[in-house]
């Protein structure tokens, strides 16, 4: 087929995802940075789609270098022309002079020098020379490895790229929430194209699939279709394979709070290290109490936002 529904997708995911609070998650992210006193240099970001997180980082002023891997070249291609875009045009680059050589981007400005690149590989199975301080994964991208081996390629591939000293912070659905979905069908329409989407729930094997059909405005153009599939993983399942490929040390974390995680959690984040000790350097409780409370309040504002 001319077009592949992987291109095509990649032209309308913003679209698709507006509703995402993506400036949300960055903020969650920036307290549990805080908290575990990181602040890296060199991150990592797998699954990174269009790079829609891979811009929020740009604000981490300890950054160098960003590398955002994704396995779609649609994806990366569709992120890299973003931030051309965004350099001439938006405000918040509008101090930084761009550099392309190939996939690698350099913002550049009177006081900062960063580096962005991009890479297409699968999460499977990715290798790189250097190490990194810190390896992300958002919007339950693990949860799309429905194999127990693919999961354990992850985190072994995450071990060996992320330094003694660093962390390894991804979020999932939990195995609660992949079972309670509700199986529905809708439509998106968006200005070009329309989306039928259809939620098919697997209990007895903890599988989500979303079916997506994809119709452009175009004559010219088919319809596509695809099934996106995940899997729910129990805690403890997620801790032994993060134990067998070296890390040491693991915090679970009910998402937008620090609160324990469960399996009847809406959505997990674990806060993974190779030293043993490095998680037992923070701030302590009370702010630990503090970093919750304030995310639990921006939860519930970012969420009424959504009801009217």
């Amino acid at each position: 087929m001319k077009y592949s529904y992987t291109t095509y997708f990649a032209e309308i995911y913003d679209e698709v995802m507006k509703n995402v609070p993506y400036q949300y998650w960055f903020r969650y992210l920036k307290d549990i940075l805080k908290y575990y006193k990181c602040q890296p240099n060199k991150i990592l970001e797998l699954a990174s789609g269009t790079s829609n997180m891979t811009f929020n980082l740009i604000n981490l002023e300890s950054v160098n270098t960003i590398t955002a891997l994704d396995l779609s070249k649609a994806m990366i291609s569709k992120a890299a022309e973003k931030l051309e875009y965004r350099t001439l045009n938006q405000k918040k680059f509008e101090k930084f002079n761009l550099i392309k050589n190939d996939d690698n981007y350099q913002l550049q400005n009177s006081s900062r020098s960063l580096k962005i690149k991009f890479s297409v590989q699968n999460m499977i199975d990715f290798s790189f020379a250097e190490e990194f301080d810190l390896i992300l994964s958002f919007f339950d991208s693990l949860n799309y490895l429905t194999d127990i081996d693919q999961l354990q390629g992850c985190f072994d591939n995450a071990a060996s790229s992320l330094s003694e000293s660093g962390l390894f912070i991804f979020d999932m659905n939990s195995i609660g929430r992949i079972k309670t979905i509700e199986e529905k069908s809708f439509m998106i329409e968006g200005d070009n194209y329309e989306c039928f989407w259809e939620d098919i729930v697997n209990e007895k094997e903890n599988l989500w699939k979303v079916k997506l059909k994809i119709c452009p405005d175009n004559d010219q153009l088919p319809c596509f279709e695809e099934v996106h599939s995940e899997r729910g993983y129990k805690i403890k399942t997620i801790l032994r394979l993060l134990k067998h490929s070296g890390f040491k040390a693991v915090d679970v974390y009910n998402a937008f709070s620090f609160a324990r995680g469960k399996n009847n959690s809406d959505r997990l984040y674990f806060v993974a290290a190779l030293d043993e000790n490095r998680l037992q350097n923070n701030e302590g409780q009370l702010k630990k109490i503090y970093y919750s409370t304030k995310n639990r309040i921006d939860y519930f504002l970012v969420s009424l936002r959504y009801l009217f």
